[in-house]
């Protein structure tokens, strides 16, 4: 009994040694962090207060102006890219081919020699007709002394009429043929330039036909090329879409230049279609050509209704601002800007409007709700 006693008793010594220490190091450790939590807390506001106002960045969809459907109902087509001006080139005489001096591709400039023909023979021919000239003139001199002699002889009665008469006409031969022989001499002069083939205008060599031995006729080409700078897209419509025409915005593009989208204007359709394909033929000058087009490049051209010139957006790009509507343009460094807009019609999930906007801007098309000019953007590429 006294044993069971003592162990009660020792149980009981241990519990409350237990417990005061727990007390001891609780108090303890409650004393330290709360006295650490104020150096705590002031680190985390120090270091939010360093964020900037525009540190935020959010990810939202975009859209880009000018992809498929922006602009209403579309038609494209597909040709290629043409100069609006060409010439064949070819010699105004016959002969054979002395040198070339131009390169497929090259740009030429008003003046500059092309081919040169072997001179031999109009060299020849320039000398005979500089000789006839010379025959001529001798005779019209002997001819105008024998009418001076006759004149006198018919004076004194020593010549008759008719011997006068013919002085008179020979003289008018000789002075006919010293004309002649003057003409002659011209054109052989003439000849003897056209040995030079020479540029007429500025332009680009798009074709050799011809080379340095050949002979070559009268006109024959030896030589394309692309006179001026002015391009234009060649394409095939159907029947049908002439009246279209003159209510569409038209753009070209290109299928090596994805970069680009150029305005053009419809300059030439054909009144007569092709009898096998049953379309008409139809030529759109580019307004303002890029660099480093190159004929023969596939072009398509992108007709556009243009009854509103509205540009058709998804219904979700659409915000307000100081009860203006608004679309947020997505800028090169990743912020966003607000453009106004007019809001021309609603449809279920688009929406027509008017504004500063151009082809190739990208406006925020999902999450306008959160934009404002403190922002920068990462466009979600999912779908």
């Amino acid at each position: 009994m006294k044993r069971q006693t003592r162990g009660i008793v020792a149980i009981v010594a241990v519990i409350t040694v237990t417990s005061i220490g727990g007390a001891f190091a609780f108090q303890n450790l409650y004393q330290g962090v709360k006295g650490a939590a104020p150096k705590s807390n002031y680190k985390r506001v120090s270091s939010l207060g360093k964020l900037k106002s525009n540190g935020s960045e959010l990810v939202v969809r975009a859209f880009t102006i000018g992809s498929d459907g922006n602009h209403g109902k579309e038609h494209t087509f597909t040709g290629t890219l043409q100069p609006r001006y060409t010439a064949s080139v070819g010699f105004r005489l016959a002969g054979k081919i002395l040198e070339r001096k131009v390169e497929l591709g090259q740009r030429i400039r008003k003046g500059d020699l092309l081919f040169r023909l072997d001179p031999e023979d109009v060299e020849l021919q320039l000398r005979v007709a500089e000789a006839e000239q010379i025959s001529a003139q001798s005779l019209l001199t002997q001819a105008k002394a024998e009418e001076r002699r006759q004149s006198k002889l018919r004076s004194s009665g020593s010549a008759s009429q008719s011997e006068y008469d013919f002085a008179t006409a020979t003289l008018a031969v000789a002075s006919a043929r010293l004309d002649s022989s003057a003409r002659r001499l011209k054109l052989a002069e003439n000849q003897r330039t056209y040995c030079d083939l020479v540029a007429d205008a500025d332009g680009l060599v798009l074709a050799i036909q011809a080379e340095a031995g050949q002979v070559v006729n009268i006109g024959q080409p030896v030589l394309q090329v692309m006179q001026q700078t002015e391009l234009e897209a060649s394409v095939n419509l159907p029947e049908g879409i002439a009246a279209e025409l003159l209510k569409a915005n038209a753009t070209v593009r290109f299928w090596s230049r994805k970069d680009i989208e150029l305005r053009t204007e419809l300059r030439e359709l054909s009144p007569v279609a092709d009898p096998s394909s049953r379309t008409y033929d139809a030529r759109f000058r580019i307004v303002d050509p890029a660099d480093n087009l190159t004929i023969g490049m596939t072009a398509t051209v992108v007709l556009r209704e243009s009854d509103s010139d509205g540009i058709t957006i998804p219904l979700a790009a659409i915000s307000s601002r100081n009860e203006t509507p608004v679309v947020w343009r997505v800028l090169s460094d990743n912020r966003v800007e607000a453009v106004p807009v007019e809001l021309l019609q609603y449809k279920s999930e688009t929406a027509v409007i008017r504004g500063a906007l151009k082809f190739g801007d990208r406006i925020v098309s999902a999450g306008v709700q959160r934009i404002d000019e403190n922002v920068t953007v990462r466009i979600w590429e999912g779908t």
